[in-house]
């Protein structure tokens, strides 16, 4: 019995220690934010903001933890500027695919099956005439790591979301834990883009990735998507036949805690 006592004692102590450390870390809104919560959404016009742990819902262990593990403070009076983006995960890899715990994001139309209030109606790859992209943003990431990822894919049907022919995305922020992933794809060559920066390119199974040359993070400036997809079309990996929907930025969660501060981000299409 005299054992058992400071057992308990010391267990209730971890108990504490761990509500103490649940609540301290917890995913909070910003001053005059919304707090959008794992699983949940919200639209804006043309914008649509979502909190998707599917990673963490993949494992049995971390599964509950999904459920709280994430969220993004909103700014609805600019959205989809001053977004934050906060995760909390264990401090290593998801050990599946390409580690990551979910891909937290904004999003421009229809990126992967979000309705936006205000329709953004797909386009024929061949009659797209502009598509690019301005952003600015800064990672707080001591405590942990994420990708920053802007992605959007080629789709053969208008209304289908699961119609995906290829996934095309930037790696603007590429930690070490991702890098395998990345380097373990098929070499499909080096894109040099308007401004002159210069992206190695590789290909896993259906998604195509775009990581700096020089491995440096990419964190304010702009995208020529168009230049990038007609260059994808000299590669043969499109064809112009597909169907351009939406377009999405955010977090892809590695490991441990930190966020991402999404200052500002605006899209062109058409």
């Amino acid at each position: 019995m005299r054992l058992l006592r400071p057992l308990l004692i010391g267990l209730g102590l971890l108990a504490l220690i761990a509500a103490v450390f649940v609540w301290a870390t917890a995913p909070k809104a910003a001053s005059g934010h919304f707090l959008l919560k794992p699983k949940t959404d919200y639209t804006s016009g043309p914008w649509f903001a979502y909190v998707s742990p599917w990673g963490g819902e993949s494992l049995s262990m971390t599964r509950p933890w999904s459920k709280i593990a994430d969220g993004i403070s909103l700014d609805l009076k600019r959205m989809p500027a001053n977004s934050i983006f906060q995760w909390r995960w264990p401090p290593f890899n998801a050990s599946f695919g390409p580690g990551v715990w979910g891909y937290d994001h904004v999003a421009y139309g229809n990126y992967d099956g979000g309705m936006t209030e205000e329709k953004v109606d797909p386009i024929r790859v061949r009659d797209v005439r502009q598509f690019s992209q301005a952003f600015d943003w800064t990672l707080d990431a001591d405590w942990g790591e994420a990708n920053v990822l802007t992605e959007f894919y080629l789709r053969s049907d208008t209304e289908d979301v699961e119609s995906k022919l290829l996934e095309v995305g930037w790696f603007l922020h590429l930690p070490e834990g991702t890098r395998p992933f990345f380097e373990n794809g098929k070499p499909v060559g080096t894109f040099v883009d308007p401004k002159g920066r210069r992206w190695r390119v590789r290909l896993q199974d259906k998604f195509c990735m775009f990581a700096p040359e020089q491995g440096v993070d990419v964190a304010k400036g702009s995208l020529d998507m168009l230049a990038a997809i007609r260059w994808l079309q000299t590669k043969q990996l499109v064809t112009g036949d597909e169907w351009l929907w939406g377009v999405a930025i955010g977090v892809e969660p590695v490991s441990g805690m930190g966020e991402m501060t999404l200052h500002d981000w605006k899209v062109e299409r058409h």
